[in-house]
C-alpha cells in the first residue's frame, strides 16, 4: 500500500539566513546550495531549522549526499557559526 507523499511546508526565510556567498566546508564561492543536514520529509527528522541547514558548493553538497562528508563534521561546521 502506498501513501500519498506529503508537501512540505520550507521555511524559506530560515534557508535565506542560512544562505552564505560561499562553501561552509571548502569556502569555494558560486553554485552554492544550502543542505539539510539531517534530511526533511515524512518520518524524518530534519527540518528548515539554522542548525540543521549549512550552505555547500555544488561539489561538496554531492559529498554530504554520498556521505564522504560526516553530518557530524557538517553538526561542528554549524556550530562554529
Amino acid at each position: 500500500m502506498m501513501f500519498p507523499k506529503t508537501k512540505r511546508v520550507k521555511d524559506k526565510k530560515a534557508i535565506e539566513q542560512a544562505r552564505k556567498p560561499y562553501c561552509e566546508y571548502c569556502g569555494r564561492t558560486g553554485g552554492i546550495h544550502v543542505h539539510h543536514v539531517s534530511p526533511v520529509g515524512y518520518a524524518k527528522k530534519g527540518n528548515d531549522e539554522l542548525s540543521n541547514l549549512i550552505s555547500l558548493c555544488i561539489n561538496c553538497h554531492d559529498k554530504a549526499h554520498r556521505g564522504l562528508i560526516s553530518k557530524e563534521r557538517l553538526k561542528e561546521i554549524i556550530g562554529e557559526r
